[in-house]
This record gives C-alpha cells, structure tokens and sequence, in this order.
C-alpha cells in the first residue's frame, strides 16, 4: 500500500514539475563569427539599440496609413499638434476630406 502512496506522489510531483514555466535563453543570446573569432554575446545587456526610441504617439506615417484603411485617396498630413494629427485627403466620392486622429499610440480615430 504505501508503494501505491509513492508513486502517486511521485506522479503528481512529476506533472507539477513539467508544468512550470522554464526559462528560454535561446533567443537572447548571439553567436557571432568575424575577424576577431567567435563571439557569444547577451543581447540583453547590448547597448547597440541605445538610438533606439519606442514612438509615444502618432506618427505622419502612421496617421496616413490609416487614412490609407479608411478609404482615403492621397492622403496628406495637414496639421500635428500635440492632441491631435489631421489628414487631408480624397474621400469615396470625391471630396476633400479631413480625418482626425488623436496623437497617441495606436492613432486612434476622433473626427
């Protein structure tokens, strides 16, 4: 009796083992071969990326591609202020149209 007890403590100690997350380290290291020989390198302390900046906001590129989802024919970017980017443009039946969107990740639509 007490060897059925073991191993199903042995069972559930194994499922709760293959059950926690472990750690992938594959991706955060680089192996580099150049003049100097091979080099293993962490990408998460590298400071290649230091120019590197996450946008906070609407970008003219982005705001047109939008306007581009939208329908709009030729877009263009009319104004950026700091709440707001508007962008002129042909509408579906051929007028000119202006689409405002806020000045925030995602460009979300507001006019």
């Amino acid at each position: 009796m007490n060897i059925g007890r073991l191993f199903a403590a042995g069972l559930i100690l194994g499922g709760a083992a293959a059950a926690l997350p472990s750690a992938s380290s594959a991706q955060s290291f680089d192996l580099y071969i150049g003049p100097d020989g091979p080099q293993l390198r962490d990408r998460r302390y590298d400071d290649d990326d230091y120019d590197y900046r996450p946008s906070r906001g609407c970008s003219e590129r982005q705001a047109i591609r939008r306007a581009y989802r939208l329908g709009i024919r030729d877009p263009d970017i009319r104004s950026v202020t700091r709440r707001e980017v508007a962008v002129d443009g042909v509408g579906r039946r051929g007028r000119l149209t202006t689409v405002y969107f806020a000045n925030r990740p995602g460009c979300p639509r507001i006019g």
